[in-house]
């Protein structure tokens, strides 16, 4: 059945119910065949691309008599096998077998469902949400971005290291890396009108977490231009934990030349309370190149993350780089290819560096 069968169909009944906004249906499904290498054996899995999970959603707006527009989301999503948790089994020695991110039936799980009302002022949304840090870290107009970008862990982050002799060091690779790169909450959020490419946007949680940005799209001459940068604030000044999270720090920017030539810079960091001598605040820097031509894209990248798993004095960095390249079909359907290599660096532990290559395809509706 077309989307735009369903879309009426879903519209008729609304109208017919005396309803007052009409919705869209609208979705993806996106899935990947991954091969990694982690230094003692070789393993392929079907995963479900966690950068941009398969999923579903219905999202409708309508403007009041009073001049504001009202507007509902909803969005689930459905992972089978998350590209970011699966993992090695380690039960016999040398195992070539996978450890699946889930064993049980898969469920729809809520990603967001929210009201809002918008006008002049800006518009206010309330329930489950992206807050006004999600998605300040992957401002990116490089391309490649089905398989390649700032919050690269989502691609075989559950996967072990192993330690030189072979063994299972119990360090996976999301361990290492920035883990906030998206943030959806029970939430009331504000967002401001865009003046001259510039956005602000403040958010409140539920148990009290604040974050705000501000975001820039627009252009510069022959350059088009995409940034943003944000702060969140945890509730938990009174945590007597050494080393606790206090506040995240992120920003990102990237630029793109009418003749497809583009670049992507990311940076993030923690502020740490109760802070041990010795502790490292943690940090996270990403640099991407790339070049689009007609239907066709290529890009490099490169991530350096420190202390994300351990704030202790001493080595834990994670570093990755990253080649792929995407075939964008035709408006929504879209094929990639990458490679990328996960290297730990940790005091008291040599590992094996892990090779990842992959292939994905997603088809929006």
């Amino acid at each position: 059945m077309k989307k735009t069968l369903l879309t009426a169909s879903a519209a008729t009944l609304l109208a017919a119910q005396g309803f007052a906004v009409e919705v869209d249906l609208y979705g993806q499904v996106n899935k990947m065949l991954l091969g990694y290498d982690d230094g003692q054996t070789t393993d392929v899995v079907v995963a479900d691309n966690d950068l941009s999970s398969t999923r579903f959603g219905l999202k409708g707006k309508q403007k009041l008599d009073n001049g504001l527009t009202a507007s509902v989301l909803f969005e689930a999503e459905m992972q089978s096998n998350p590209s970011d948790t699966f993992s090695q089994n380690f039960a016999t020695p040398q195992t070539q077998s996978l450890t699946p991110a889930s064993t049980t039936p898969v469920n729809f799980a809520e990603r967001q469902a929210n009201v809002g009302l918008s006008g002049d002022f800006g518009g206010v949304y309330l329930g489950q949400l992206s807050t006004a840090i999600d998605g300040v870290l992957t401002q990116d107009l490089t391309g490649v971005k089905d398989v390649m970008g700032a919050n690269y862990r989502k691609i075989g982050g559950g996967l072990n290291f192993r330690t030189t002799a072979g063994a299972n060091s119990g360090i996976t690779v999301r361990s290492m890396a920035e883990t906030f790169d998206a943030v959806r909450a029970d939430a009331i959020r504000y967002d401001s009108p865009i003046f001259n490419g510039f956005q602000g946007k403040l958010a409140v949680a539920q148990g009290g977490d604040l974050d705000g940005s501000v975001n820039y799209n627009g252009t510069a001459g022959d350059f088009k231009l995409k940034g943003a940068a944000g702060v969140h604030f945890n509730n938990d000044n009174t945590s007597v934990a050494a080393n606790a999270i206090s506040a995240r720090y992120q920003a990102s920017v990237s630029a793109k030349h009418t003749s497809g030539v583009a670049g992507t810079l990311a940076y993030s960091t923690a502020s740490l309370q109760n802070k041990a001598i010795g502790a490292n605040d943690p940090t996270n820097w990403y640099a991407k190149v790339g070049y689009a031509w007609d239907a066709y894209e290529v890009a490099a990248d490169y991530g350096r993350a420190s202390h994300f798993r351990s704030v202790a004095a001493g080595d834990d960095t994670l570093t990755s780089y990253g080649l792929g390249g995407q075939w964008n079909l035709t408006d929504g359907v879209s094929a990639a290819a990458f490679f990328r290599n996960y290297d730990a660096e940790i005091t008291g532990t040599a590992t094996d560096s892990i090779n990842l290559y992959g292939v994905n395809m997603r088809v929006k509706f």
